[in-house]
């Protein structure tokens, strides 16, 4: 007799592991942000309280840990969705007004105000470099500088941001101005602030002092750079997530300059009768560019027909993320 037939043993059932859900909403959420704020729906400084939701993402991350395998995940990713929303609209709703110039320090907001002017000492030239990490950044011309005034400087906002200028003039009579952060300790990691007190810097300079150099790094800044009036050859500018506006010089020869951002917007002013080559690099970014001055010559470079013979030039390279770029 042959032997009864035995059906092959089923396989268990396999569970398949359920990916997260925090990060790719976070991802989501910070997509949705990006385009809402270039398309015109969030205002321009949405990114400068935004940060302060940093502590949520350790919470939304517990979350997900702690009820993986409890909850349903639709049941998961809507919480997190109503943390997030509920977060953004706390930290952007009743925002505290930029600080004045005139805050004194030891205020009920905990902020300080300083100021500082810088002179000449005998250079014939300078180079400047600004480190401003989150906050307002002004920098434009000086209206009416005193004597062999290079500088002016006006800080408002937390005592720990405030920036302390060191000037230095080498043997070849170039003066080197740097405004750095003074470092002091506070309870304020990883992002400084002063009871909700935002930063403001104003920096003010010599129209008529060549400046060899000017290095701007920002992290989540609003930053307005007017260097229209002044005698700028060579110009580095670093954004982080920020929204910035530059406009460049107007009788200041050839102004080279190098803009790196990541998440940002960046609007970019090339004064009349300046004629302007600029080259982008850039995978994720959305650039606009006034074709009608600077007609576009290859995939990544834009190019003014008088570029080679115009008295004043600027040679401009962008490297970005994930940034939308306007230049007219």
């Amino acid at each position: 007799m042959s032997a009864p037939y035995a059906a092959p043993p089923v396989p268990p059932r396999q569970r398949h592991r359920r990916g997260g859900v925090i990060w790719p909403l976070i991802l989501i959420f910070l997509g949705a942000v990006f385009l809402l704020q270039n398309m015109g729906y969030l205002p321009p400084n949405f990114w400068m309280n935004l940060w302060r939701l940093w502590p949520l993402v350790l919470v939304l991350v517990g979350v997900e840990l702690l009820l993986a395998h409890r909850v349903p995940w639709p049941a998961l990713a809507g919480l997190a969705v109503i943390l997030l929303l509920l977060g953004a609209v706390a930290v952007n709703s009743n925002l505290p007004a930029v600080a004045g110039i005139n805050n004194q320090a030891g205020s009920s907001t905990g902020a300080v105000s300083t100021s500082a002017q810088t002179a000449l000492g005998g250079a014939s030239q300078a180079g400047l470099t600004v480190r401003f990490g989150a906050g307002q950044l002004n920098i434009g011309p000086l209206t009416a500088p005193q004597g062999d005034q290079l500088a002016s400087m006006s800080y408002s906002g937390p005592p720990q941001l405030a920036p302390e200028p060191h000037y230095v003039v080498t043997s070849a009579g170039v003066g080197q101005l740097d405004y750095v952060s003074n470092g002091r300790p506070g309870p304020t990691f990883p992002f400084p602030d002063a009871n909700g007190q935002p930063a403001r810097m104003d920096l003010l300079l010599a129209p008529d002092v060549p400046i060899n150099s000017l290095t701007v790094q920002t992290g989540a800044t609003d930053a307005r750079i007017d260097l229209s009036q002044l005698r700028v050859n060579a110009v580095s500018m670093s954004v982080g997530a920020a929204t910035a506006w530059l406009r460049f010089p107007a009788a200041a020869g050839l102004t080279t300059a190098h803009i790196s951002g990541g998440a940002s917007t960046i609007t970019v002013e090339i004064p009349p009768g300046v004629a302007a080559q600029i080259q982008h690099q850039g995978g994720l970014s959305t650039l606009n560019v006034d074709q009608s001055r600077f007609p576009q010559v290859s995939d990544s470079m834009y190019r003014s027909p008088d570029y080679d013979n115009a008295q004043n030039r600027v040679d401009l390279t962008i490297e970005t993320g994930v940034t939308t770029i306007q230049i007219s």
